[in-house]
């Protein structure tokens, strides 16, 4: 198998000697390559129900890799993970909401020492959820697979989430702006992804803000206050695009 930008980054996240668990594994390519570099010393595999991690298993024997037991666990999210027994949680490939739910949806929170997330869509709900309970993002990466632009977003643990004070339930710093707020889907730290990828994603956001803002003018209710919102997103996105372009 010949591994994506994608799969090359949310790798590169995880430093020599972490332990890993990668939450909705699917097909386990990340687990599978972390192992076999001896980069992690150990991975746990964990997705919905024994017919999806088939496929984690199945990779691991087809690359002759026989792994104990405990590293295959059925469940949901994190339930499966006991509190601080891997140092890194990987969540690819899932939606932004449904990454924040798993997070949410848990008091081991601050047991993990970095989360490395790569939500399919709403990327501004997972930063601003991350800011919110403490952690820090240390690495926000544009990258391509095929015809899209993925997002990585790697997160450690706030010093303020050590303290016994905390739990995962609680909001530990308040936003500094409204949780819609377009630099949480848009933070000006991709512009420092390869150009073309930065490109891609914010042409892409400019053309459908565009389509948005005629689509607003045709119809036959009062959007004023919506068109003011898409305008002033839309200058935000070109003035983003104009830094790259000088």
């Amino acid at each position: 198998m010949k591994a994506s930008d994608r799969i090359k980054a949310i790798c590169a996240a995880v430093a020599e000697g972490e332990t890993v668990a990668d939450i909705g594994t699917d097909h386990a390519y990340v687990p599978l390559i972390l192992y076999k570099s001896q980069t992690s010393p150990s991975v746990i595999m964990c997705d919905i129900s024994e017919e999806s991690l088939s496929k984690a298993r199945s990779s691991f024997q087809n690359a002759n890799i026989v792994m104990p037991e405990s590293a295959f666990r059925v469940g949901n999210g994190l339930d499966v993970i006991k509190a601080g027994e891997v140092d890194d949680v990987i969540i690819a490939g899932l939606g932004g909401l449904t990454i924040v739910d798993i997070l949410s949806e848990t008091d081991k929170l601050y047991s993990f020492k970095k989360l490395i997330l790569q939500p399919r869509n709403n990327s501004g709900c997972v930063r601003s959820f991350l800011y919110e309970k403490g952690f820090d993002i240390i690495t926000d990466l544009l990258v391509m697979e095929g015809n899209f632009s993925c997002e990585v977003i790697v997160a450690l643990r706030g010093e303020i989430c050590l303290t016994d004070k905390y739990s995962g339930l609680f909001t530990i710093r308040e936003l500094p702006y409204s949780k819609s707020d377009i630099r949480w889907r848009y933070p000006r730290v991709i512009l420092q992804s390869e150009k073309r990828v930065v490109l891609n994603r914010l042409q892409h956001a400019i053309n459908n803000h565009v389509q948005e803002i005629n689509n607003l003018r045709r119809s036959r209710e009062d959007n004023g206050n919506r068109i003011r919102l898409v305008k002033s997103e839309l200058k935000y996105l070109r003035e983003l695009k104009g830094e790259i372009d000088e």
